[in-house]
């Protein structure tokens, strides 16, 4: 009986086959041969139908980490079966995105306050203007704090600063050229608008007055809530950011009060037993 080539060709290449298929298993553990059986492709060519794992077989299969062979695709790293986007090697949750965002600052972004011997000076806004009931018409800088030399030239917090040794104020700009033309005086004429009337006070520095010091609105976290009423975008103003300010505030943090001797006298006024807030020593 005569072979036609074909039929030899073909005889020759299931021998190869099955050959190989001899030698792939000859390496594999039993769990990964039991895998690579359910995916050889059976006479018709499709893959064999689903066997259910033993326990102690499946239980093995979680725990190896070595790749998976599959006779007809080849070797396959043990990844294949990740959910897609999900790194094997971590489960935890990303980061937030304020922690992957870098902080946004604008290099043009308005002045909100200034600082000169002990006074805080803001721009006189239309909104505050309202708010504290001074004139539409008026120009200037609100004095919302007073410390040091500021304090002790008569100033007080509400007065609107007018004038620097006669030089016209009306920005923070302004008050920082203004007190750089002076910075190695002495003293200088403040001008303000206090209670309906313009007054003139001396301020005195020890050495020399130095320039007054500008800064942008504080650094807000991103997409925080506006405090205040709408003042066109927040990057206007403020740095968008996590690592401008501490939070809480530290004035806001409260220590846990110490420990007293029985018999100590209060170091404060009458505020209820001691014992209620004071871990007590004898």
């Amino acid at each position: 009986m005569k072979l036609d080539p074909v039929s030899l060709v073909a005889a020759g290449l299931l021998l190869l086959m099955a050959l190989g298929i001899v030698a792939l298993f000859s390496g594999l553990s039993p769990e990964q041969r039991m895998v690579a059986t359910m995916a050889t492709p059976d006479a018709s060519g499709s893959l064999g139908s689903a066997r259910s794992l033993p326990a102690s077989a499946s239980s093995g299969l979680v725990a190896s980490v070595q790749p998976v062979v599959d006779p007809v695709r080849g070797a396959s790293p043990a990844t294949a079966f990740a959910v897609p986007g999900l790194s094997p090697s971590s489960t935890e949750m990303p980061a937030s995105q304020a922690d992957t965002l870098k902080p946004f600052m604008n290099p043009k972004a308005r002045l909100a306050e200034g600082h000169w011997k002990g006074l805080e000076a803001l721009p006189l806004s239309v909104e505050l203007k309202k708010k504290l009931r001074l004139p539409m018409e008026l120009e200037g800088l609100l004095v919302d704090e007073v410390t040091l030399n500021a304090a002790a030239a008569g100033l007080l917090a509400g007065d609107v600063i007018l004038a620097v040794n006669s030089q016209r104020i009306r920005t923070l700009e302004e008050l920082k050229s203004a007190t750089l033309r002076i910075q190695l005086a002495k003293s200088a004429t403040i001008t303000v608008y206090r209670a309906g009337k313009v007054q003139n006070f001396l301020l005195v520095a020890k050495n020399s007055l130095g320039q007054a010091q500008v800064e942008t609105a504080p650094m807000i976290l991103p997409g925080e809530i506006m405090p205040h009423p709408y003042r066109g975008p927040c990057t206007q103003c403020h740095a968008i950011g996590t690592t401008g300010h501490i939070v809480p505030d530290p004035d806001g943090i409260v220590l846990p009060p110490p420990a007293i001797r029985a018999g100590t006298p209060a170091p404060h006024k009458d505020r209820g037993p001691c014992q209620a807030c004071h871990q007590i020593i004898q």
